[in-house]
């Protein structure tokens, strides 16, 4: 290490990557009055994938911007302040869909899902186009105070007692007190202490094929007229999943909205390899063979052309044997991934956000940069990617048999819910007392799969679910067998009656405000008690009343958020 510079080279924090999770985390950190640098390999603006919101993801932009004074991370969270301060090439998200495919036949409706979220006023969901989300928000770092450099190939790191140093392949040092890695896979922290864990703890192996195309057709458009859906949304105004044995298509439209001044839309293929190792096809190849199978998605990629070179990765998932350390921490991406399934990437990046800034601004007001204070975000994001790993790794083997999938994705909705109204609970608590301390109030919940028995019954059942589908790779239950025992523990259970759970006729649900009135009305007077007192003790009113026209009666809907 060099002594030969001046006092003001030193940096609070060094942040590798400039990428959304590492901009927002630069811009929070120099908001808070912290001298941050931001060292980025390439150049904005840049393709990135990681594009779908969701409900949580919205409300994590909401609660980051709201709790440390920066407006451009809420400005994300809801579709219209994009569109006003952010950029008009992203897209709405008003459905999650999910199409189940067999080869050589057309897609059959009644195996699909289509969720239509509820609409309030607090946030709502988007597609971002990240080539101008991205650079957005690193503007927004650099107004804050953040140094930015771009176009560093930062190659050498060096951890010391007093600070960090790391070394460009131009020869240039940057010196902080603690360095932040939110690149990928190829972290060159993870890959200079030797912390990617070889091989994997993660048991989901799938791969992917991606790029963005011009001229998909809204899949509406290649529905008979007797196929439509009488919903609020349909399939085009959302994230659509085509789902087929041993594998998944997203379909991510940037046009899908009025005046929308975007005509790409993201794509992306991604296999289990167990099933679809690589052949070394190349990727576009491979990806034209499976979509001609399937005559539904044939029909909807017709026309459809790339506009960028096509992606084909390796197996996605890899993990770190340590995401912190003494002056040190591995944020999202750089610490493991697993699959970009239920697009949980951004709300994982989010959350992992939200429980280090508290810790990280404590260390650097302490100048204590010992790794067990970040004890709580090392767990979290590690007890995150293990969830998400098995969520996703059960969604691939129920794949295999409609009746399977049908009763699994219901698990993927309940906990997804549950997980939605957690965060809606704390911004409610807020804005009715504008205390931030129900946000810090989230980093004493249990983590994920570790609630003690009997406190999250959500999560049980999805714990219990997956049990049944390792029963039938043990070959002691068939898949009909398993899918039942779901769909049992599902009628049986006391769930909130927006949904007919245990039907298996009964595959979408709009979450309409009679339907959202019936939610909450359930919560305050017939939800068990854990959950009652627990995620509904909050006062809906804060919200200023229903969206412009809603068509649950106003005495209704004021007697249900009483």
């Amino acid at each position: 290490m060099s002594d030969n510079r001046q006092a003001g080279d030193m940096y609070d924090v060094a942040i590798l990557g400039s990428g959304l999770g590492g901009a927002a985390l630069a811009a929070i950190l120099a908001r808070q009055g912290q001298r941050v640098i931001m060292l980025e390999k390439g150049a904005h603006p840049r393709f990135a994938i990681g594009e779908a919101m969701l409900p949580q993801s919205s409300m994590l932009l909401w609660i980051l911007g709201e709790r440390f004074g920066v407006p451009e991370i809420q400005h994300l969270s809801k579709s219209e302040s994009i569109r006003e301060h952010v950029s008009a090439a992203c897209g709405v998200k008003r459905t999650i869909g999910f199409m189940y495919h067999e080869e050589g036949k057309r897609q059959d409706l009644a195996k699909s899902h289509l969720l239509v979220p509820p609409v309030t006023p607090l946030v709502s969901e988007s597609h971002l186009f990240r080539a101008e989300v991205d650079q957005y928000m690193v503007d927004a770092a650099v107004r804050y105070g953040t140094t930015y450099r771009d176009r560093i190939d930062v190659t050498g790191l060096e951890i010391g007692e007093d600070e960090v140093v790391l070394r460009s392949a131009e020869g240039e040092e940057f010196h902080a007190r603690f360095l932040v890695d939110g690149t990928g896979y190829k972290s060159l922290l993870a890959h200079t202490l030797n912390l990617r864990e070889e091989p994997t703890r993660l048991r989901t192996q799938s791969r992917s094929i991606f790029t963005h195309m011009t001229g998909v057709r809204p899949y509406d458009a290649t529905l008979r007229d007797d196929e439509h859906l009488h919903l609020r949304s349909q399939w085009h105004e959302g994230t659509l999943h085509h789902i087929f044995d041993g594998g998944w298509f997203w379909v991510i439209p940037f046009n899908n909205q009025e005046g929308a001044e975007n005509p790409l839309c993201s794509v992306g293929l991604t296999l289990d390899m167990t099933k679809y190792p690589d052949r070394g096809l190349p990727a576009e190849e491979e990806f034209r063979e499976i979509v001609g199978r399937h005559p539904s998605i044939a029909a909807h990629f017709e026309g459809a052309t790339a506009v960028r070179p096509w992606v084909a990765t390796g197996r996605l998932q890899y993990s770190a044997t340590q995401v912190a350390g003494d002056r040190w921490f591995l944020l999202a991406h750089a610490a493991g991934f697993v699959d970009a399934l239920y697009s949980r990437g951004l709300v994982s990046t989010f959350e992992t956000i939200h429980g280090l800034v508290g810790p990280l601004l404590k260390m650097l007001a302490d100048d204590d940069f010992r790794a067990e204070r970040l004890a709580y975000p090392a767990r979290l994001q590690e007890a995150i990617l293990e969830a998400n790993d098995n969520m996703v790794r059960c969604s691939y083997q129920a794949f295999g048999h409609y009746p399977l999938w049908n009763a699994w994705v219901r698990l993927w909705l309940v906990s997804t819910l549950f997980g939605d109204l957690r965060l809606f609970r704390a911004c409610l608590k807020y804005l009715e007392t504008k205390d931030a301390g129900y946000f810090e109030q989230l980093e004493k919940d249990p983590l994920p799969r570790q609630f003690p028995p009997g406190v999250n019954p959500p999560e049980e059942m999805v714990a219990a679910g997956e049990a049944f589908l390792a029963a039938v790779d043990a070959g002691e239950l068939t898949a009909d067998e398993a899918a039942q025992r779901i769909f049992g523990m599902l009628a049986a259970a006391p769930l909130p009656p927006v949904h007919v759970w245990g039907d298996p006729t009964q595959t979408h649900v709009d979450f309409t405000q009679e339907r959202l009135v019936r939610f909450i009305g359930w919560g305050k007077t017939e939800a068990p008690p854990i959950l009652r007192d627990r995620m509904f003790d909050f006062d809906v009113s804060v919200l200023g009343g229903p969206p412009p026209g809603a068509p649950a009666p106003q005495e209704e809907l004021a007697g249900a958020l009483a």
